[in-house]
């Protein structure tokens, strides 16, 4: 049966198509012979797929003649699968009229809503704050693969994306101009609570380093900081309250200036906020942020556990995987790994990356010791990488890299194991998100985060440690099944115990395997059967409440021996 009608204009916009229905209705309407030799010839229950086509300029008609033998069909008293296939037709068409208008609608009210807003910011500073862009255009090629946001998501779904290497999402950026709206300097300086971790020119200089295990303690690290309000950060990285004669200029005024902060921590506006295009194979690692969320909620009822010195809301925040990343025209950190996958997208401003695989960088840095120096961004583009291209074979089949420049609304994937810098060419803000491609992949993130010895990361790798007594590296490795080799577990048990000596202090580490957990519990899209969590718990809780007793220090009544359950807020 075809039906050569078709839908009205507007229906996938001026592009010509066909909408296909298919309507399975069961009649007995064709003669096929039993099975029984001699017997005579039987019809038997059939199936048939009826194809019912109707162009884009004749919805309405078929609706209203779809609608006419439908009556006709229940006025005749004709078959209920004669009529329920009828019907069926009329419904379809009827629900793509209905979806139309719908969408309609909501472009009606898009447009509406637009007419009432102000025009979004064209910068993330303005003439008075900002920092005069650098002179380089940046990237001269552009070598990472390009994909638009109408297709990537299918791409990705169907498994055409290559995630060992880098790709960008042209239109990734959903909703644009209303995050140039909600995301500037003058809006950020609005938190009057927050305290941004800031380093002098001098002590990032120090610490930049290409053989950094990431061995350092947090608490320690924590001393070389300084905590400084957002308003601070702009006066010290920006032009905020500059005096004509002592304007900063991008590069070597700057380039210790980047920020990568909590989005939760920071910002209300930005904690729902989800990279739509990419979101349904490389969301899975958001499913944690409902538990954290929850967790975070109760930090005022924790603060008093913990040292004084520690902003628990701010280490809590740390965990999550949202972040908010900007500064002024000349920032960005040295040649690094981030560990974690992650999207960028850019809300303001402009980046050039550099990017390469861990083994072409390893020769490289084999190749090129006397020049490759860990340096910042700005320093790496001007004055190293043109000479490591023209003198020591960067670029070369052993040592390829991938370059370009991003521009608001692009959206960068970078693998977790990838080198990577970036400069930002103009002051520049951008939602970063760490994400996993499979659930297995997520809980694999939590565990490390709770025990994960082989990893040697102090103090993350060993937290479960400190919901025993001290800090008891064996038992910890006994009840999850990985034991730490004992010259390491005397070195590390030195080091935990110097840093993490008293109850107040390993409470932070509890803390954490706590919060992490709660995420894992909340989320009602993960097994957290396959991870540490039901095995952790009880003794976490149990050991937080008897250091707290030794603080003399109210027990949070919330945190229960049971855990959590999955989709239930009972924190």
């Amino acid at each position: 049966l075809k039906y050569p009608h078709s839908e009205p204009a507007g229906i996938r916009g001026n592009q010509k198509m066909r909408t296909r229905i298919v309507l399975w209705a069961a009649l007995a309407a064709v003669s096929l012979l039993s099975g029984a030799s001699g017997a005579a010839p039987q019809l038997q229950d059939t199936k048939f797929a009826l194809t019912f086509h109707v162009q884009k300029d004749q919805f309405e008609q078929a609706l209203a003649e779809t609608t006419a033998l439908v009556e006709h069909a229940e006025t005749q008293k004709m078959c209920k699968n004669t009529i329920m296939l009828l019907r069926a037709a009329r419904d379809k068409v009827a629900a793509a009229l209905d979806e139309l208008k719908k969408r309609i609608k909501n472009e009606e009210e898009k447009e509406k809503y637009k007419k009432t807003q102000p025009p979004a910011p064209a910068a993330f500073t303005d003439a008075m704050i900002g920092v005069r862009a650098l002179k380089s255009e940046g990237a001269k090629k552009c070598n990472i693969k390009k994909y638009p946001a109408s297709e990537i998501g299918g791409m990705l779904d169907s498994g055409k994306i290559d995630l060992k290497k880098p790709f960008i999402v042209t239109g990734g950026v959903v909703g644009l101009e209303e995050q140039r709206r909600l995301f500037t300097s003058e809006v950020l300086m609005k938190n009057t609570v927050a305290q941004l971790r800031y380093l002098s020119p001098v002590k990032a200089k120090e610490k930049r380093s290409f053989d950094n295990q990431q061995q350092q303690v947090p608490d320690d690290e924590q001393m070389e900081y300084s905590m400084v309000s957002v308003e601070k950060y702009f006066v010290n990285c920006f032009n905020h309250k500059a005096k004509p004669d002592f304007r900063k200029n991008g590069g070597a005024d700057t380039e210790h200036c980047e920020q990568q902060v909590p989005a939760a921590y920071l910002s209300n506006s930005s904690e729902g906020y989800r990279f739509a295009h990419t979101a349904n194979t490389l969301g899975h690692l958001q499913q944690l942020d409902l538990g954290r969320a929850e967790f975070l909620s109760h930090a005022d009822d924790l603060q008093p556990l913990v040292s004084e010195k520690a902003d628990i809301r701010a280490t809590l925040a740390r965990g999550a995987s949202r972040f908010l990343v900007f500064g002024p025209a000349g920032s960005g950190e040295q040649l690094r790994q981030e560990g974690n996958p992650f999207v960028d997208g850019l809300v303001h401003g402009k980046r050039r990356w550099f990017l390469m695989s861990p083994k072409d960088f390893v020769n490289l840095r084999d190749k090129a010791a006397d020049v490759l120096e860990p340096a910042s961004a700005f320093m790496f583009f001007e004055q190293q990488l043109e000479e490591l291209v023209e003198e020591h074979g960067l670029g070369s089949k052993k040592m390829k890299y991938w370059e370009c420049n991003q521009n608001p609304g692009e959206l960068i994937y970078i693998p977790g194991d990838t080198i990577m810098t970036s400069l930002s060419m103009v002051d520049s803000f951008s939602h970063k998100h760490h994400v996993a491609s499979t659930m297995s992949a997520v809980l694999s993130k939590v565990n490390n985060a709770i025990w994960a010895p082989e990893t040697g990361q102090i103090p993350f790798a060993y937290q479960y440690a400190a919901c025993f007594d001290g800090i008891d590296l064996n038992r910890a490795g006994e009840t999850l099944g990985t034991a730490v080799n004992p010259m390491q577990a005397q070195i590390i048990g030195q080091i935990m115990q110097q840093y993490y000596a008293t109850p107040a202090a390993r409470n932070m580490l509890i803390i954490n395997v706590l919060s992490e957990c709660t995420a894992v519990f909340r989320s009602e899209g993960l097994d957290s059967a396959k991870s540490f969590c039901p095995r952790v718990w009880a003794q976490c809780a149990s050991q937080l409440q008897s250091n707290s007793n030794k603080l003399g220090k109210t027990f949070p009544s919330w945190i229960s021996p049971e855990p959590p359950k999955a989709g239930k807020k009972e924190l």
